[in-house]
């Protein structure tokens, strides 16, 4: 499967992305993670590749996605290209106004009611996608939590998560 994340610096796009790739290498799969971003560190373009496979990955970044997960319009414009005409296409529907069928929440909302920070945005949409996709399993995701945020914000991360997969399973 290939999933793209897209958004902007500062919504923790690549974190969401490691996560991801983590959470896939703890049960066993195949991950290649990628990243690429503006220069800008807030507000330009940020943009995290995971590809899983249980067998062997030959591609070295997202061709066709599977799953484009946009965080902001911008990010949404700089990576719609690559999702696959029958892609899932999953949206921070405050923030993006696509031009193609989508499911999504108000992420960014969702984020700052649940956890009081609009940081943890990138948690609630990684909880939405695993909801939606089955990709990898919720525990994989709350062990590389653990793994990869600040010592001192993991539960803050799960909590967003778990609001995240909550919201997607609704």
């Amino acid at each position: 499967m290939q999933i793209r994340f897209a958004g902007v610096g500062g919504q923790g796009v690549v974190l969401a992305g490691v996560i991801l790739g983590e959470a896939a290498a703890i049960e066993g799969l195949k991950v290649l993670q990628t990243q690429d971003y503006s220069s800008a560190s807030r507000g330009g373009h940020s943009i995290a590749d995971v590809i899983i496979s249980d067998g062997e990955i030959y591609d070295l970044m997202v061709t066709n996605a599977d799953v484009l997960v946009a965080l902001h319009q911008l990010g949404y414009e700089t990576a719609k290209s690559k999702l696959k005409p029958e892609g899932l296409l999953i949206i921070d529907t405050d923030l993006v106004k696509p031009d193609r069928e989508f499911v999504g929440a108000p992420f960014t909302r969702i984020a700052e009611e649940t956890t009081g920070l609009a940081l943890t945005v990138n948690m609630v949409a990684l909880g939405y996608l695993i909801a939606k996709t089955g990709v990898v399993k919720p525990e994989s995701v709350e062990e590389a939590i653990r793994r990869r945020v600040p010592r001192g914000t993991e539960e803050i991360n799960i909590k967003a998560f778990r609001k995240g997969l909550e919201v997607g399973r609704e």
